[in-house]
């Protein structure tokens, strides 16, 4: 009896090493064989995820003008539910970008939104596929992400993981912006520089990017990629609600535009505005509300009277969480540091003689929140105290040589 009972006991524990064994051996090849699916049918999404920026549709407003006379105004707008076939990593034909405003998500970039989207999956796929580390794309600078223990990790913490990186990047795109203008560069782009919708369409693309991640690897539909990302665009639009017509994206920028605001009767006026339609846009302080907001919590900005556009009153805005621990508890950047090191350019003229901006040095992601201080005390002195905040305080009258578009 003692006998039969060892010998049961000794079955028992064999089998139990065998399952835990069998589970170790799957869980290796499930990394090993996302890996090879995604160099064999997703080899693209490896590839730089911003190849050709989607430049020409990346700007605040409507109307816009380069100069004093109106010219060719610059004017995109998205037409809700007709966003076009999303395309990795450059704008393609068949693509549509410009600007919708969503009732919970306020003003959407899509240019941006895509450009996330692109990033949150080229950084899990590369992650999969080069566990140790890589050097990013060029953007003001060499980048690089070097990587510890992330094969221990689950796909749906990998993703996440991306998806703050990937935010990060952007972010470090709106920090570079503020020092990419003439002589150096060829084109000025303070102005785009953490305007109201930028952090907030970074955020949202890079969840997109997530779930298009997620689904890939996942499910293994036989869908190409810019159809799984355009159904996840789709989903994920519909559920902030968006207006109904190009005409409320419009009006929208109308509530919190200065010029359209003071035009009208006093009792009638929206003292909450943003920007400036009168104001040429190679001047950047025709935004002169920037959001600076990098989290851990990224919450749109609303327009005030959403009800004017068709929107629900009260309507509650819809937060992103940008991702900061794994599930086991420890913080993401156990796992990664993401090192910029800032061109010289950013700071100094091309004969390195003339400053023309404070310089900081090479930093970790960890430190974004102090790098953007930092910059944020260099934007203050342009747009004035006050820029990064929501209230009824009028910047323009201490602003000198502004420049206006004639009517």
């Amino acid at each position: 009896m003692r006998k039969n009972t060892l010998r049961f006991f000794g079955i028992i524990s064999y089998l139990t090493f065998c399952i835990h064994l069998h589970a170790a051996t799957d869980t290796q090849g499930a990394k090993e064989s996302n890996a090879e699916y995604i160099k064999a049918h997703f080899s693209e999404q490896l590839t730089d995820p911003e190849g050709k920026k989607r430049r020409n549709f990346s700007q605040f407003g409507y109307g816009l003008s380069f100069f004093t006379v109106p010219l060719f105004p610059i004017t995109d707008f998205v037409e809700p539910n007709d966003y076009g076939e999303h395309s990795f990593g450059k704008p393609d034909i068949k693509e549509k970008n410009g600007a919708l405003y969503t009732c919970r998500g306020g003003f959407i970039d899509f240019s941006h939104m895509r450009a996330a989207a692109d990033w949150a999956v080229f950084l899990t796929f590369k992650m999969i596929t080069e566990p140790k580390g890589f050097d990013l794309p060029y953007e003001g600078g060499e980048l690089r992400l070097d990587l510890k223990g992330v094969s221990t990790l689950p796909l749906d913490d990998i993703a996440a993981m991306a998806q703050k990186i990937a935010f990060e990047r952007l972010e470090w795109h709106e920090i570079a912006s503020w020092h990419y203008h003439q002589p150096n560069y060829t084109f000025d782009e303070r102005q785009s520089c953490f305007t109201p919708e930028d952090t907030y369409s970074n955020c949202l693309g890079t969840r997109i990017g997530r779930n298009i991640t997620l689904r890939i690897l996942t499910k293994r539909e036989n869908l190409t990629y810019s159809e799984i990302a355009s159904d996840e665009i789709q989903k994920m639009i519909t559920s902030l609600e968006p207006v109904k017509s190009k005409k409320e994206t419009k009006e929208a920028y109308d509530i919190v535009d200065r010029a359209k605001q003071i035009d009208l009767p006093e009792a009638d006026r929206n003292r909450d505005v943003w920007w400036d339609s009168k104001v040429i846009f190679r001047d950047e302080r025709y935004v002169f509300k920037r959001s600076i907001n990098i989290g851990p919590n990224i919450t749109p900005w609303l327009v005030p009277h959403e009800e004017k556009l068709g929107c629900l009153v009260n309507t509650q805005p819809q937060v992103w969480p940008v991702p900061a621990k794994a599930k086991s508890g420890a913080s993401y950047y156990s796992y990664y540091t993401f090192t910029i090191h800032p061109d010289s350019l950013l700071f100094y003229s091309k004969n390195g003689k003339k400053q023309l901006h404070p310089p900081f040095k090479t930093f970790i992601s960890k430190d974004m929140a102090r790098i953007r201080d930092f910059v944020a005390r260099e934007m203050q002195k342009e747009l004035t105290p006050g820029f990064s905040r929501r209230d009824r305080k009028d910047p323009e009258k201490h602003y000198k040589h502004l420049k206006k578009v004639i009517f």
